[in-house]
């Protein structure tokens, strides 16, 4: 009789982004999987409640009472509870552990682990490429203590592979957010009109241009609105931000100074994914000046492409999923005139997203970014497997 693997997953916390992996690896029929994790302290990210009915099948497989240890509740340094996960009496067929090299605990369970013959999998980033020497052997010495890596991106495999680890160790398990939803109201959506979307804007067949996120400096929203009158000087175009943050009256301000009226459009915090999906699968071409992070995945899984900087050590790893000239496009880290050059090429050649261009973006979320995959990444780390990607 053979048994299903058993899998010890533990997390800091359970952000709310990865409940639908979470949910589909803990109803997978091809693994027994046991969550782990601890409170949100520190972190201000809303997260899974897992108090809610479709739970209640999985409570004794789940567990958050890990007790997270913050310095200055900003470094996280030890996870209380992991060490006696990898000392119980029933050894899993893997245990993943968080690849942070700060946390003092995970060094020490994984070097348990090891010594016990539980195989140990590290899940991060893995290497970003803007590492010091010093900093870069500590992280390369803290991976080589795992059997396995599973990082969100191809890119990481191979700095990881450059710095000594071996291929078949690394798996790329990429990031997923609400797949089944989003994939359910592709035909939904495409029965809306942009009136019917865009009231707030003079016209509607033009482009528009999306902004979701915070508004923060960080984000570089003012390259984007003086990128946009500069546009707007050859090419008619909307542009729409969703959000909020510190620096929204600063950048209202600044588009009623350089943008033609009825072209542009504050919509607040938007937490509502109906709407959310409304106003994402309507817009043309999805900008994020500085780094993008699931707002790619988002984007993308509503048909929409997406445009950002090239500079992958400044870029969240969900950036890879941007393919330059098919589901978006990319331009040069701090470059105006690239930014400009690449958002106008791609309007010129897509003034507005086609069903074909809806298709590209769908592509790569169903081949990759979606929990099913997730799933097969887990399965084949359980069973010690070569890795799929």
């Amino acid at each position: 009789m053979n048994l299903k693997p058993t899998i010890h997953f533990i997390n800091n916390i359970a952000p709310h982004y990865m409940e639908p992996m979470i949910y589909q690896l803990l109803k997978s029929e091809e693994f027994n999987l046991f969550f782990s994790c601890g409170e949100n302290q520190n972190l201000g990210i809303k997260t899974v409640d897992f108090s809610t009915e479709k739970y209640k099948p999985y409570k004794n497989h789940i567990d958050v009472n890990i007790k997270n240890i913050w310095i200055k509740s900003k470094y996280l340094v030890w996870q209380k509870g992991v060490i006696s996960k990898c000392m119980l009496k029933k050894k899993p067929d893997l245990i993943v552990l968080l690849g942070e090299f700060l946390i003092i605990s995970n060094w020490i369970g994984a070097i348990i682990c090891r010594l016990r013959g539980i195989p140990v999998a590290f899940r991060g980033h893995g290497l970003y490429g803007n590492e010091g020497t010093i900093k870069r052997f500590i992280r390369v010495l803290f991976y080589k203590l795992a059997n396995s890596q599973l990082v969100y991106e191809r890119r990481s495999k191979g700095l990881l592979i450059n710095n000594g680890l071996k291929p078949s160790t690394i798996h790329v398990l990429f990031n997923s957010l609400t797949y089944d939803y989003h994939k359910s109201q592709r035909e939904q959506l495409k029965n809306l009109s942009k009136e019917e979307v865009f009231p707030f804007f003079k016209s509607t067949k033009i482009p528009t241009l999306v902004f979701t996120g915070r508004l923060t400096k960080i984000k570089r929203l003012d390259t984007l609105l003086t990128t946009v009158k500069r546009l707007q000087q050859e090419i008619e175009l909307n542009l729409l931000i969703i959000g909020d943050g510190t620096e929204r009256e600063d950048l209202e301000n600044l588009a009623q100074n350089i943008l033609k009226d009825g072209t542009y459009h504050f919509y607040g915090s938007c937490y509502d994914e109906n709407i959310m999906g409304r106003l994402l699968s309507k817009s043309d071409l999805c900008v994020s000046p500085g780094n993008v992070g699931l707002t790619a995945i988002h984007s993308l899984s509503y048909g929409t492409p997406v445009c950002t900087h090239m500079n992958y050590a400044n870029q969240m790893p969900e950036a890879e999923a941007i393919e330059n000239g098919m589901n978006g496009c990319l331009f040069e880290e701090n470059n105006l005139d690239d930014m400009y050059l690449q958002i106008k090429t791609w309007l010129i050649k897509h003034p507005l997203k086609t069903d074909e261009i809806a298709i590209n973006c769908y592509k790569i979320i169903d081949e990759y970014y979606n929990p099913y995959f997730q799933e097969k990444v887990f399965l084949k780390l359980a069973q010690q497997n070569a890795p799929i990607v």
